[in-house]
């Protein structure tokens, strides 16, 4: 096919993934309105509790609490709460827990799609072809904004794509090149792994790689974020925060769902539908809970040491990558590609919604797409 041809033919998937996208961002506006974004829930809850000075992973609400420290959706009998997410999460989503609940609903509806398009929008502009752009544009919005793990992600109130965004802006800052790029993007994604610890896998490539000043970034990153927190907390609250993903890892591991709570659902901070969800496809693919469904369970040492033997294996396999050259962009695929597999060997739930992690890795298999069909040749040979 002629060039003007494949721009004409993407041009023509552009627009009919923009209209499915903007279906989809209808439907997302309907389930706002219908449901009550039960994992935002928790996140505002949390926030709201470290403002007041409560533990924010052990507080159980009962009668005579206010209603804005009511999670519906909690198990009573639990030792702890739903908030899964570390203190500096918490510390972000306290900048407008003072809003109320319904405003902050619509405000993370928008938010979400933002950075969604911000995500696909900094990767398109990483590009080095108009081709290339289109094609991140249409991956972008057909095979994320316009799926059920998005229409999941949106209706529940998630935030990956909160990480997303800011490692996609930590690529565009080193794709840059500008004095000090390379340490400035270290930094961004340094506080990307304090808001979500796991992402901290991505920089092994460039650990290996020795790119020292992202390293160094990581670390003046990482002490950023963790360090922001208190302002307004202590280090009991990061204990708290261990000891309670310890109990939720036990929890995850022994089929210990959330079960229905006991506490109100009626006129919460003046809505009535606040622990109502939409039923869309939703599956545990995490290692522990397909070995469940076999028979077979794992303990979080066992899973610990599995990811460590899959770690020992992608060592040797990114050697071999390195020495056939040291591209900041299949390193930076790399370490995406590590964070989407460290994620099934968690001790916890990994529902579809984990899935907007494919947007990094599409968009940087399409960007580096030359250089990783000359490293496959190179391989095989």
């Amino acid at each position: 096919m002629k060039k003007s041809e494949i721009d004409l033919l993407l041009s023509i998937l552009l627009i009919f993934a923009i209209f499915l996208s903007i279906t989809g961002f209808l439907t997302d506006i309907s389930n706002t309105v219908k449901f009550g974004g039960v994992d935002l829930r928790n996140r505002v809850v949390g926030a709201r509790l470290l403002i007041a000075e409560q533990d924010s992973y052990y507080y159980k609400w009962k009668e005579g609490d206010s209603s804005l420290f009511l999670d519906p959706r909690d198990n009573p009998d639990w030792e702890v709460n739903r908030v899964t997410v570390p203190p500096t999460v918490l510390m972000f989503h306290a900048s407008f827990s003072w809003l109320s609940y319904k405003i902050q609903r619509y405000l993370w509806l928008f938010l979400q799609w933002f950075l969604l398009l911000g995500s696909i929008f900094l990767f398109s502009k990483s590009s080095d072809s108009k081709i290339k752009s289109k094609l991140i544009w249409i991956c972008g919005l057909f095979f994320v904004g316009s799926s059920f793990f998005w229409r999941l992600h949106v209706e529940r109130g998630q935030i990956y794509i909160l990480y997303v965004f800011i490692i996609t802006l930590s690529y565009w800052i080193y794709t840059k090149k500008k004095n000090n790029s390379e340490i400035w993007s270290g930094i961004i994604a340094g506080i990307a792994m304090s808001l979500r610890p796991p992402l901290i896998v991505s920089s092994l490539p460039m650990l290996i790689s020795k790119r020292i000043n992202f390293i160094i970034g990581n670390f003046i990153g990482i002490i950023i974020g963790i360090g922001s927190t208190f302002l307004i907390t202590t280090s009991n609250t990061w204990l708290n925060y261990y000891t309670a993903m310890k109990a939720h890892g036990i929890i995850h591991l022994h089929s210990q769902y959330y079960a229905s709570s006991q506490y109100p659902y009626q006129d919460i901070e003046g809505i009535s539908n606040l622990g109502a969800q939409a039923h869309i496809p939703i599956h545990n693919s995490s290692l522990q809970s397909l070995t469940r469904s076999l028979g077979i369970g794992f303990d979080s040492n066992i899973l610990f040491v599995m990811l460590i033997i899959t770690f020992i294996i992608s060592y040797f396999i990114l050697r071999k990558i390195i020495s056939s050259g040291k591209e900041f962009n299949i390193l930076a695929l790399s370490g995406m590609i590590l964070v989407f597999i460290t994620e099934f060997f968690l001790p916890a739930a990994r529902y579809p919604y984990n899935d907007v992690i494919f947007l990094p890795i599409l968009s940087l298999v399409i960007i580096n797409s030359e250089d990783i069909i000359q490293l496959l040749s190179k391989t095989w040979k």
